[in-house]
C-alpha cells in the first residue's frame, strides 16, 4: 500500500518541502472528513475496531496486553468484556470533548481513531493519562509483558517522571501515532477559539507549529520508529481507518517523513518517490536481521490438575511439573485463566530457547492469602539441563509481584523453578506466571563499518561504497544501518556523518 500511494501521487503536494512546511501542508492534507461517534453501537468506535483492530481468527489486536480476547461476529458493533477505548494522548490533554457528528470544525483528538486503540482494561487504568516514555524503576508499578507504567529517569533528563512504556514490537506503531497527533492536531481549538491542550500535555508538546513535541519525546519517537519499522498490521489498519474517516497516517505511508520533519533529514527536500540522491543498492529488512521473539510463558496452554509429575506442553515450551499443577482457583494468583503452584517440588523446561536470554522476568507470590512461609529458588542451564547455575537461592516469597533478573547468557537456556514449601508434608505453596526472557542482545558499535574499533571518516567511505555496490561483503549490516530503519540508503551516510561531527 505505501508503494501505491507514492505511485498515485497521493502526497504530491508535499514533495520538494522540507521541515516546517511539509509539517504545515500534511498539517491540511490529513484532517477527518468524519469521526465516529464515541462507544459502541452502530456507527460507534467499536464498530470501527471491528474494521481497524480484528485479526483474521476475530481476535482483538490488543497493543496493551497478551491476553487473548475476542470480537463477536454476531454483533460487529459491541463492545467486549475487559477491553476499552484507549486514547493513546489521554483525552484529558485535550479536555475530553466529543462533540457531534453535525459540526466538522469541532472534531478533535478524541474520536480520531488515529488516536483510539482496544486495550486491557488494568494496562488502560494503570496507564492512565501518562505520558510515555521509558520505564527506569525496577521492578515497574505495573508490568503485564506488553506495557508496563513506572518512572523513568532518562526520557526526562533530571527529574523523575511517571511514564508508560509499549512492548517492543509496538513502539513504532505508537510513534507513528504521535508523529500524526502533533501534525494533525497541534492547533486544535474549541468552539470559542482556544487551545484544547490542557496542563496535562505539557510533558509531549510545546504549543507551536514546529517542533510540537518536545525533543526528548520526538527523540525518543524516532529512536523507537527506526527500530520497529512498519509491518502489514500498521499498514492494513491506516487503510481501514482511511476508508471510516477520509484520511490517512502519512507516516504509516512514508515512513521516512519524520526524519524530514524532526530528524536526520530536515535540511533535504522531501520527494516520495526519489528519497536518495544517488543510485544504490537498497539493502531490506529480510536481508539484515529477522526479529527474534523474546521467550514468553503465560501457561495459557496445558493442563494439569494434581501434584504429581508431569510433562505439560504450555504456550512457549513443555514444563515438567513435579509436586506442582496449573492453578486457577480464586486463592491462586496469575494473569490471564490460570497459572503455576508449586509445593515441595518444581518446573523445569525440557527443551531450550535457542535465542539466550538478556533479561529473566517473572511474577511470583506465596498462593493463597499466607503472607511467607515458602522459598523460591530459580536455575538455568546451557548445557541441555545437565549442570544447573543459580539466578536466586532461597528468595523468601510474599505478596504477589515481579522479580527481574540481569542475565548476559549468550547461547541455548532452559529454567528450572524450585520452591521450598516446608519440607515434605509441608503446606505452603507459591504460584508463578508470566515468565519472560528477553533473547540476548549483542553489544556492538553503531557505524563502524570497517570494524577498527572507532567511527571515523573511513566508515562513511566505506559505507557509500557499499551503497554504490562496491564493497558487497566484509560488513556488518546491523552496523551499517546507523539510522536503525533496517535499510542502508543515503540516509545512513547522512546519520553516520552527524556522528562524526558531534551532531
Amino acid at each position: 500500500m505505501t508503494v501505491a500511494v507514492a505511485q498515485n501521487s497521493y502526497y504530491s503536494s508535499i514533495e520538494g518541502l522540507t521541515k516546517v512546511e511539509l509539517k504545515r501542508a500534511l498539517h491540511d492534507m490529513m484532517q477527518p472528513l468524519h469521526t465516529l461517534s464515541y462507544g459502541p453501537g452502530e456507527g460507534h468506535t467499536w464498530q470501527g475496531f471491528w474494521q481497524t483492530d480484528r485479526m483474521a481468527d476475530n481476535q482483538v489486536c490488543d497493543r496493551y496486553s497478551n491476553e487473548k480476547r475476542y470480537f463477536n461476529p454476531e454483533d460487529t458493533t459491541a463492545s467486549i468484556t475487559g477491553i476499552d477505548i484507549e486514547h493513546v494522548w489521554a483525552k484529558s490533554w485535550f479536555g475530553g470533548i466529543y462533540t457531534s457528528d453535525q459540526d466538522i470544525l469541532k472534531l478533535t483528538p478524541a474520536r480520531d481513531l488515529f488516536n483510539l486503540l482496544p486495550s486491557d482494561y488494568s494496562a488502560n487504568r494503570s496507564k492512565s493519562n501518562n505520558p510515555i516514555g521509558v520505564v527506569t524503576q525496577n521492578p515497574p508499578g505495573f508490568d503485564n509483558g506488553s506495557a508496563k507504567r513506572g518512572t523513568s529517569t532518562v526520557t526526562y533528563p533530571g527529574e523523575s517522571v511517571n511514564v508508560w512504556e509499549p512492548a517492543d514490537k509496538w513502539k513504532g506503531d505508537f510513534a507513528r501515532i504521535y508523529f500524526y497527533m502533533a501534525t494533525c492536531y497541534w492547533d486544535a481549538k474549541d468552539e470559542d477559539g482556544n487551545s484544547l491542550w490542557r496542563e496535562e500535555s505539557l510533558r509531549t508538546i510545546d504549543g507551536s507549529e514546529w517542533p510540537t513535541l518536545l525533543s526528548n519525546v520526538y527523540s525518543l519517537m524516532l529512536q523507537w520508529a527506526r527500530q520497529d519499522p512498519v509491518d502489514s498490521i500498521e499498514i492494513k489498519r491506516n487503510d481501514a481507518v482511511y476508508h471510516i474517516q477520509g484520511n490517512r497516517n502519512p507516516f504509516v505511508d512514508l515512513p521516512s517523513l519524520s526524519e524530514y520533519i524532526w530528524g536526520t533529514m530536515m535540511d533535504s527536500a522531501f520527494y516520495a518517490d526519489a528519497q536518495i540522491i544517488i543510485d544504490p543498492i537498497v539493502i531490506p529488512v529480510d536481508t539484515i536481521e529477522t526479529e527474534i521473539a523474546d521467550f514468553f510463558e503465560d501457561f495459557e496452554k496445558g493442563s494439569k490438575g494434581g501434584y504429581a509429575i508431569g510433562d505439560v506442553a504450555c504456550t512457549a515450551a513443555t514444563w515438567t511439573m513435579s509436586d506442582a499443577l496449573m492453578g486457577s482457583l480464586e486463592t491462586d494468583h496469575f494473569y490471564g485463566n490460570k497459572g503455576v503452584r508449586i509445593r515441595n517440588g518444581y518446573i523445569e523446561m525440557t527443551e531450550d530457547y535457542a535465542d539466550g536470554c538478556d533479561s529473566l522476568s517473572f511474577y511470583a507470590g506465596m498462593y493463597g492469602t499466607t503472607a511467607s512461609g515458602a522459598n523460591l529458588s530459580v536455575y538455568y542451564s546451557t548445557d541441555e539441563g545437565e549442570n544447573w547455575l543459580p539466578i536466586v537461592e532461597s528468595e523468601p516469597m510474599g505478596s504477589w509481584k515481579q522479580y527481574v533478573y540481569d542475565m548476559d547468557v549468550k547461547d541455548i537456556i532452559r529454567l528450572r523453578f524450585v520452591c521450598d514449601g516446608g519440607g515434605v508434608g509441608g503446606t505452603y505453596r507459591i504460584n508463578i506466571d508470566d515468565i519472560c526472557m528477553k533473547h540476548y542482545v549483542e553489544s556492538i558499535l553503531i557505524g563502524d563499518v570497517n570494524d577498527d574499533g572507532t567511527i571515523s571518516i573511513a566508515d562513511v567511505t566505506m559505507l557509500v561504497n557499499i551503497i554504490l555496490g562496491k564493497t558487497t561483503e566484509g560488513f556488518d549490516r546491523k552496523v551499517a544501518d546507523v539510522n536503525g530503519d533496517k535499510q542502508i540508503t543515503i540516509a545512513d551516510v547522512t546519520a553516520l556523518v552527524n556522528i562524526i561531527l558531534g551532531k
